[in-house]
């Protein structure tokens, strides 16, 4: 469902979908400065509309900008008439001559000359509980051939429909020169006209959060946020969040989801309810991880799902592991980076690789796991930290499984003219590899590696690895 407001005012056939986004473009200093835009990508958002049309109608936003308000002056000054007296006095005289006082044909012409007046009055004036004049809405739905008109009090419309603020002003010279016409579903915009008018006579009870479905919630989502439907955008987000198994099991078209609804729909799903929808055409699961994913590299977001932040993430140029600023003093380099700090403690240095490039990084893991949920979960496990408890060091999580150990126990003794003579050097019989009695390194590892053994951390725990 596609949902392009076009309001007309003076009989203009701009697409007001169109010049809301360029009046923002129109506003920002940088875009403006630009020697050279990009019209095609500008032009695939609003679908029917050339990069040419994009150009030219910015063009003329620009030129009008300055002068809007005084263009709007004139025509509020054209379009105040003074009443003509002298016509009004030619009529009345007219019916003084050719009719009596009280006689029919003069009842006849006052009475025909005040219904007028009363339905003229009708249309301009407020509606019960003043809400201002009844709006038409023109309704064009171009995939069914249908069309349909639905009147709705003007101050309900803005109060509601935001989007139509900004077009409905409160001078009221201007009403009747607005045309709306909007392309959309009829039965879309008849839920949504129902939702604005709950309260009231027509629709004593709105649809509710019931009446939203599956097969219908997108649409009503991508149109209500274009009006600016605020509250009833909320009720859309957290239906998904519900029922987002159910959503992508039918033919409903997501791609028209907005990146900033995406966001907040995204925003309501932990990492293990995003992995538990089963979307087996992958119409929004990788969507939402894309943004799992750029969440890990926001410093001001509060995320739940990962203790750990990706904002220093680097790769050592030695070790070649993934490091972040909390991790790198837990996780071992090579021996040669060894280094023994004050209170006579083991430390490693790692040094950043230069030549190492987070988002090019990014980009080979798009294109090596093909989704995104892939790419977060090796993130997420490269740079969330356990310690284990058996070999007491802490690890990434995405080295569950790599706890070294030997499956037989080092032998410190050797043969000696028959005897067995204990030594300080002793040989795992499993691997041959030497190993000290007292090693204060711990530079000796095991031949094989198992699953780290991780103790539980208690609830509240402000580390995973702590």
């Amino acid at each position: 469902m596609f949902l392009y407001p076009k309001l007309d005012p003076g009989g203009s056939g701009g697409s007001i979908a169109l010049d809301l986004m360029l009046k923002n473009l129109v506003t920002c200093e940088e875009f403006n400065q630009m020697q050279k835009k990009n019209w095609e990508s500008i032009a695939r958002l609003v679908p029917g509309v050339t990069a040419r049309q994009c150009s030219i109608r910015y063009e003329q936003l620009r030129k009008q900008q300055a002068t809007n308000s005084i263009a709007m002056d004139n025509i509020s000054s054209s379009t105040v008439s003074k009443p003509n007296r002298s016509t009004k006095s030619e009529s009345e005289a007219s019916d003084q001559k050719t009719s009596r006082p009280g006689s029919a044909k003069h009842k006849g012409a006052r009475a025909e000359r005040d219904g007028a007046s009363s339905r003229r009055s009708k249309v301009n004036s407020p509606m019960e509980g003043d809400l201002g004049p009844t709006m038409v809405i023109h309704v064009c739905d171009e995939a069914k051939s249908l069309k349909q008109d639905f009147h709705c009090p003007r101050d309900l419309l803005v109060n509601e429909m935001k989007y139509f603020a900004e077009y409905l002003s409160t001078d009221a010279q201007r009403w009747e020169e607005v045309d709306i016409s909007v392309h959309c579903d009829v039965q879309i915009f008849d839920w949504l006209m129902k939702y604005v008018k709950k309260g009231t006579k027509e629709v004593p009870v709105a649809p509710q959060l019931a009446d939203l479905k599956p097969n219908n919630v997108i649409s009503i989502l991508i149109s209500s946020d274009f009006l600016k439907m605020d509250n009833l955008v909320q009720e859309c987000i957290e239906y998904c969040h519900s029922r987002m198994g159910a959503i992508v099991a039918t033919p409903c078209n997501m791609n028209c989801i907005s990146d900033k609804l995406t966001s907040r729909i995204a925003d309501l799903f932990t990492h293990n309810e995003a992995d538990d929808i089963k979307d087996r055409k992958d119409k929004f699961k990788s969507k939402l991880f894309a943004k799992k994913t750029e969440k890990l590299f926001d410093p001001g977001s509060v995320n739940m799902d990962s203790p750990e932040s990706a904002v220093t993430l680097y790769r050592c140029g030695v070790c070649k592991r993934l490091l972040t600023k909390n991790l790198e003093n837990k996780v071992k380099c090579y021996t040669s980076r060894m280094t023994v700090d004050r209170q006579g403690n083991l430390t490693y240095r790692h040094s950043p690789d230069p030549s190492w490039d987070v988002n090019e990084f990014l980009l080979e893991m798009k294109g090596q796991f093909k989704h995104w949920r892939d790419v977060y979960w090796k993130l997420w496990g490269a740079i969330n930290y356990l310690k284990c408890d058996r070999c007491k060091e802490h690890f990434p999580c995405s080295e569950l499984g790599h706890c070294h150990y030997h499956p037989e126990r080092a032998v410190f003794e050797e043969k000696v003219e028959d005897k067995v003579v204990p030594t300080a050097v002793g040989t795992y019989p499993c691997c041959l590899q030497r190993s000290l009695r007292f090693d204060p390194l711990g530079a000796a590892k095991g031949c094989k590696v198992r699953d780290h053994v991780v103790v539980e951390v208690p609830p509240g725990s402000p580390k995973v690895g702590q």
